[in-house]
């Protein structure tokens, strides 16, 4: 009997182990971004929410090194800018075919800062004579600024560019020798425009980004638009904002882009059961990621 009952036990053990196993389905390495930033934070979120697949969260150093990591297998997906498709399509249209959009986290705004001696409103008005921090290769803002290259290189090929980003750039940017607009690739109310940007109100300023031609030619590799227009309301960065002309402070014109949750075909061939209770997953999550780009 003491046999018996020592061989279900080791059974039922077994099963366990499993029913465990099964239940803790495949790994999926999600690429996202600098863990500070809202890419990282949204990836924590999936991953909270999925069960079935084992989400593991990937610190990267952005959009374009997402890509990279997808496609060399490093990764089995990503959340990338939508623009960095279009960018990383011209350096590897093969590539770019292994991947599938599986849905969009929210939407991302071209913020620019310039210094307020350049005596411009529009992005469109930057010439030869200015310099433009747009960060380190890979980067929201440069792979942004390289689509906006790709879209109208005789208006944006001739601009100076710069790799200083984040602080060091907004502090460029205030002195204005050097370096005299930044570009800011973020959700509306970000702690970086909201907060630290605001600190140089009496020497930045914002200024429309939108080049209306950016939404009509700048297409994906699929044919799709990458940028629409939209604005910043009145009064969301009060002390960086143009003032109107009767009180408080004016909208601001800006081209806006998706961010994007990508998934490596391979993977996905691999784990049927297992993509279809990830989207399940990200869809729960949609809310909450959603909450990342809204006032804090």
């Amino acid at each position: 009997m003491k046999k018996l009952f020592l061989l279900i036990a080791a059974a039922t053990l077994g099963l366990s182990a499993t029913t465990s196993a099964q239940a803790a389905g495949a790994t999926f390495k999600l690429c996202t971004g600098n863990s500070q930033l809202n890419y990282f934070k949204a990836g924590h979120i999936l991953k909270s929410k999925s069960s079935v697949a084992q989400v593991e969260v990937v610190e990267t150093k952005g959009s374009l090194d997402n890509l990279d990591k997808v496609t060399s297998g490093e990764c089995d997906g990503a959340f990338v800018q939508s623009d960095a498709l279009l960018v990383y399509s011209g350096r590897n249209a093969k590539a770019i075919s292994s991947l599938e959009r599986a849905g969009i986290l929210y939407q991302e705004q071209a913020h620019m800062i310039c210094n307020r001696n350049v005596n411009f409103s529009r992005m469109v008005d930057l010439n030869q004579s200015h310099t433009v921090a747009i960060g380190p290769e890979g980067s929201g803002a440069n792979t942004t600024w390289a689509g906006f290259v790709l879209a109208d290189k005789a208006r944006y090929g001739k601009v100076n560019t710069d790799t200083r980003s984040g602080l060091r750039a907004l502090s460029a940017v205030a002195d204005g020798s050097q370096v005299q607009c930044a570009l800011i690739v973020t959700a509306l109310n970000s702690p970086f425009m909201k907060v630290d940007a605001q600190k140089q109100g009496d020497r930045v300023v914002l200024v429309g980004t939108d080049d209306r031609d950016m939404t009509k030619t700048a297409k994906d590799a699929r044919g799709q638009f990458v940028y629409t227009y939209g604005e910043i309301p009145a009064g969301t960065y009060p002390a960086i904002q143009p003032t109107g002309t009767v009180y408080g402070t004016k909208s601001i014109g800006t081209i806006q882009l998706d961010a994007v949750f990508v998934t490596s075909t391979a993977w996905i061939d691999a784990h049927d059961r297992e993509y279809d209770a990830l989207l399940r997953a990200f869809a729960n999550a949609k809310t909450d990621i959603a909450k990342l780009a809204q006032p804090q």
